[in-house]
Order: C-alpha cells, then structure tokens, then sequence
C-alpha cells in the first residue's frame, strides 16, 4: 500500500461514488451491496459515507466465498 506524501490527508470516509470507483463497480452495484449489508456505511447528515476499511472487509469477504 502507498505512503501518503508529507502533508497530504488520506479519506477514511469516501462517497458512493468514490467508493464505487476504488471498487471497480457502478454506483448502482454499490448502492445494491449496501442494501443487501454486505458493505458496512453510515449516514452523517444526507450523504452515505463508505469507509476505506468496510470495502477491504467486502473484498476480503468475497475472496473468502471463493475457498
């Protein structure tokens, strides 16, 4: 995993539209993972927050389905 450089901020909250392209999929794929509660989010006023470490987790749990 990269080192952010000196003086950079690294999100550790990203939208569904950042979170959804960190992931390779649509928005609306995302959107039906969060229904379905396989990614972890949370609610801070209107947005939808994703953070960084529930999609490890979906990776890792997906991964895992394949064994």
């Amino acid at each position: 995993m990269d080192t952010p450089a000196a003086g950079t901020v690294t999100p550790l909250l990203l939208g569904i539209r950042e979170a959804g392209q960190v992931l390779g999929i649509s928005e609306r794929q995302l959107k039906y993972e969060l229904a379905a509660s396989r990614i972890r989010s949370l609610k801070v006023g209107r947005r939808r927050l994703i953070p960084v470490s529930a999609l490890q987790e979906f990776i890792e749990d997906r991964l895992a389905e394949r064994r």
